[in-house]
């Protein structure tokens, strides 16, 4: 029978604590941690660093996992010119401080690190203070010259800030932008500076406390406005040297060593809630820690004592082995050699309990749950408790169980019996106990008439054996439910692929319905394997990559063999390796165009970035890339680039085209557009030259292109006349006519002449039909456009059958201009119109016509009749459009007609909030599939 985890319970006031075993014993050669060691500890208790001592300047870090195992170790040849000064943790990120002005951030297990400085580009922080008081400085022996230096005594980590303690200034390191901060204490004693408490922050702003003198000082920074205030709480019963402030920032707790005592003060210093006198302790406290928002906790020797309202205190003593005289003063000198063995705990304070850290064990204190209280409590009645009965006398006492049930329906709490065990099997640490609690909502499940979300009990099951697979010594991860649910599943997979646990992090993925998160594991096993694999050539890395990328795709619904994941972390990784082949390779795999280019200038392959962007046809993205080639590429660079024929492939070698004899990868690879300069040129001289005459001149020069050179400067003459109201529309032909037949002359220009003939004749006919001048268009295309504003569509249909151009065109240009124009009504008389039979057609398809329309808001009812007329895209396409203008039901009819119950289900969730026949008929198609 297991025993109750109420026996190990106590008191205080009205709330009941516990100490729980995390690893016992640890699997370290640890004696004396807190004598013998420098620690830092991990911002979720995960990792703990240490350093000797006994050295005056540590050359190595270890860093364990919080069951003791060692998982890596910081090396660095301390010297008294540079040494490590203090260390500290951010997140899961080691930062290192040297004397040199220097920090190193690590950012993962394999000692990679970016070293950055705290000296440089201060920005000030401007205090209210102009007394000026000592500065700290020396004398430059090489210019003889006095100068200010940095001398960090201590290092802090909060949140995004490297907080570090100098003598006579305080400078904060913003661990994301390393933008440094300088705030001043040169108003200040320096020798009565005691210490520094982080209080809050949001935003731009954070509060600290600072311990001085006598007093304590609350500053509040602006980092924003790179302003300071300092608020002198104007104590009295100072010197403080150790200050604590609770989770939600409320209460602060304020010890002076010379008079024992503590003072619990509310935040605002206006009220002291609590006087502690620790004169008769065991020792002097060694740290002050909170647990909750409500108590405080001691480290003493051999004992954690904690201290609530009405100076109530409880204690939890460890084994005393010897009862030497303890010195707090003389721990920092003691050898392993010393025969004191007194245990010091470390303590560390988290979102729902206090952390406690021993050479020998890890432990867990905290606040018993309500919900452990209901099932667990000596006389407790709660239906949770009952339920939990039935599974213990249901072998020998099915009788009793059976009446415990019964019992539970009648009173209607037999629901929240099993939502109490839920709750409180996800706040418990024992496996047998778990197990009993499961069983029991399992029992109970049985007896609900109502049917209970067995959705619910599966998620608690999952999430139980996660958590205690994620506290196995082997990953060290312990972590408690409502830790979980304050930092994120997304945080907890990060720290499963730190350890490289690429399968266990999947597991836990598939288990909590995590999918968003798949896509992170993959990366990080691709930059892994980036990383390992030094001895493998890059083409060989890419095909285990893409394979890798295409494996996953495959799972998903529609069996793609293109890549839909990010690979911008993994192509940099391949860069910052010396991979440019491989980078390159990877950059293909980037599903996003954008990003794709962004890689490609980023590592320099601008003649790649071009043929890449124009192989896929993003006409936009086309033009703004030769748009930023034409301002910042000197113009042969330019005009080379230009002209260019794919000269810089990626499959250049034998080896690189063997992998085109895997057809997955053959897929990704070969394109079947070729890109030549000619399609390049032309482009650029189509949508940006033509504007910019001296630069197009320029280029049919470089390219000995005296014929387009030739047309170009005619072209320009032609297109000089303005347009002017009651002209003489006949003396504009004449002029106009008389400047081409000059050049009939030459046969080299003669069919460009004629065909400009026939457009100045169109535009003399036009002229004089609508009495407006049409000699200011520049092209057909033009005269067109003019044409449709005016709302002359049959004109318009007259001459493109005329001058041969297709009927395509004239579309395209009807649709986005009316479109652009708000015309909906006439698009609308326009499609209808050119259609004879009962379906809609058009030359360019409905789709487009369809996808336009919703882009400019036409009228549901118009795009409604164009949608239901599609037949040139795939079903998912018209469900998407039907979704996107609001009409569920149609879209949900055409995912039947298609029998696609996955696209039924995501309607479904999208159409939360719509009336309830909507809904039921959306489920009524799903429930039919």
């Amino acid at each position: 029978m297991l025993s109750s985890p109420s026996l190990s319970w106590q008191k205080l006031h009205d709330v009941y604590y516990s100490i729980r075993t995390c690893y016992d014993p640890l699997n370290w050669p640890i004696e004396n941690l807190h004598a013998n060691y420098r620690v830092a500890v991990s911002t979720h208790t995960t990792l703990i660093a240490l350093a000797a001592r006994s050295a005056q300047y540590p050359n190595v870090i270890d860093v364990y996992s919080l069951s003791g195992n060692k998982i890596w170790s910081v090396i660095f040849n301390s010297t008294p010119q540079e040494h490590i000064i203090d260390f500290a943790f951010r997140d899961e990120d080691l930062v290192v401080v040297l004397s040199s002005g220097k920090y190193r951030l690590y950012t993962d297990f394999e000692g990679t690190f970016n070293e950055y400085s705290y000296t440089d580009n201060l920005t000030k922080l401007n205090n209210q203070h102009d007394q000026k008081g000592q500065k700290y400085v020396i004398t430059n022996l090489e210019n003889n010259e006095t100068e200010e230096i940095f001398d960090a005594l201590e290092a802090q980590v909060w949140g995004q800030l490297l907080v570090l303690r100098h003598r006579n200034r305080i400078i904060f390191s913003e661990l994301t932008t390393f933008q440094n901060y300088d705030l001043l204490l040169d108003h200040m004693d320096l020798a009565e500076v005691n210490g520094i408490t982080f209080l809050s922050t949001k935003d731009s702003k954070t509060d600290f406390l600072l311990s001085y003198a006598k007093t304590i000082y609350t500053v509040k920074l602006d980092f924003l406005a790179s302003t300071s205030e300092f608020i002198d709480q104007k104590l009295t019963d100072g010197p403080f040297t150790k200050v604590s402030a609770s989770p939600s920032g409320s209460l602060i707790s304020i010890f002076n060593e010379k008079s024992s005592k503590i003072y619990v003060v509310r935040k605002l210093f206006d009220k002291v809630l609590l006087e502690f006198d620790t004169s008769n302790e065991s020792s002097a406290p060694f740290m002050i820690e909170w647990a909750g928002n409500d108590a405080i906790i001691l480290s003493l020797r051999d004992e954690i004592k904690l201290i609530g309202p009405n100076q109530i205190s409880i204690s939890f003593f460890y084994d005393i082995v010897d009862q030497e005289e303890f010195d707090l003063n003389r721990l920092p000198k003691e050898t392993p050699d010393s025969n004191i063995s007194f245990t010091i705990p470390i303590i560390k304070t988290e979102p729902d309990g206090l952390r406690i850290i021993t050479s020998k064990k890890v432990e867990f204190l905290s606040r018993v749950p309500q919900s452990s209280i209901n099932i667990h409590s000596v006389g407790s009645s709660h239906p949770s408790l009952i339920l939990l009965d039935c599974v213990s006398k249901l072998r020998d006492h099915s009788s009793k169980a059976d009446t415990n049930i019964s019992f539970l329906k009648s009173e209607n709490t037999l629901r929240e019996a099993m939502s109490g065990c839920l709750d409180a099997v996800l706040h418990e640490f024992d496996v047998q106990w778990q197990k009993a609690i499961l069983k029991a909502v399992s029992f109970g499940k049985i007896y609900d008439n109502d049917y209970y979300n067995a959705d619910e009990y599966l998620k608690v099951v999952n999430i139980v054996k996660v958590l205690n697979q994620l506290r196995y010594p082997e990953f060290g991860l312990f972590l408690t439910h409502r830790v979980v649910e304050h930092i994120g599943w997304e945080t907890v997979i990060k720290m499963l692929l730190r350890r490289q646990a690429h399968f266990l992090a999947l597991k836990v993925i598939s288990l909590l319905r995590l999918s968003d998160l798949t896509d992170l594991v993959y990366s990080h096993w691709c930059c892994c394997k980036i990383k390992k694999e030094r001895s493998m050539s890059d083409y060989e890395l890419f095909r285990i990559i893409a394979k890798k990328l295409i494996s996953y795709e495959k799972q998903k619904p529609g069996n793609t063999k293109r890549n839909h994941i990010s690979v911008l972390e993994i192509s940099n990784v391949a860069y910052q390796e010396g991979r440019l082949d491989l980078c390159k390779l990877l950059i293909t795999l980037e599903p996003t165009m954008l990003a794709k280019l962004k890689e490609y200038l980023m590592i320099e392959e601008i003649e790649l970035a071009l043929v890449k962007t124009f192989q896929a046809g993003d006409l936009d993205l086309c033009r703004l890339l030769l748009l930023h080639f034409q301002d910042s590429l000197p113009k042969l660079q330019l005009f080379k680039l230009l002209n260019q024929n794919e000269q810089s492939g990626l499959l250049r070698d034998t080896s690189a085209r063997q992998l085109l004899n895997d057809e997955d990868i053959k897929i990704i690879l070969q394109d079947n557009l070729f890109i030549g300069g000619d399609l390049i040129g032309n482009f650029w001289v189509q949508n940006m030259a033509k504007h910019n005459a001296s630069m197009l001149d320029s280029y049919y020069k470089h390219e000995s292109k005296s014929l387009e050179r030739s047309i170009a400067k005619v072209k320009k003459f032609l297109t000089q006349e303005k347009d002017v109201e009651n002209i003489n529309y006949e003396e504009v032909y004449q002029v106009h006519k008389q400047k081409l037949h000059t050049l009939l002359s030459h046969q080299k220009y003669s069919t460009i002449v004629q065909k400009e003939l026939g457009v100045l004749e169109l535009k003399k006919k036009l002229s004089e039909m609508y009495q407006t001048s049409f000699f200011g268009e520049k092209s057909l295309t033009d005269v067109l456009v003019k044409l449709i504003k005016m709302h002359q569509i049959k004109i318009a249909n007259k001459v493109i059958k005329e001058h041969k151009v297709p009927q395509e065109k004239l579309w395209y240009l009807v649709l986005e201009l009316y479109c652009r124009m708000n015309e909906f009504e006439r698009l609308h008389k326009f499609i209808t119109g050119s259609n004879s039979g009962s379906k809609l057609k058009s030359p360019i398809g409905m789709a487009v016509i369809a996808e336009t329309c919703i882009t400019y808001g036409a009228p549901k009812a118009y795009v409604s009749v164009y949608i239901n007329a599609i037949t040139d895209a795939p079903y998912g396409k018209i469900v998407e459009l039907y979704l996107q203008i609001g009409e569920f039901s149609e879209a949900a009819e055409v995912a039947f007609n298609n029998k696609d119950s996955a696209s039924l289900q995501a309607i479904l969730k999208r159409a939360r909030g719509l009336d309830n026949s909507t809904i039921d008929e959306i489920k009524s198609y799903i429930s039919r599939l």
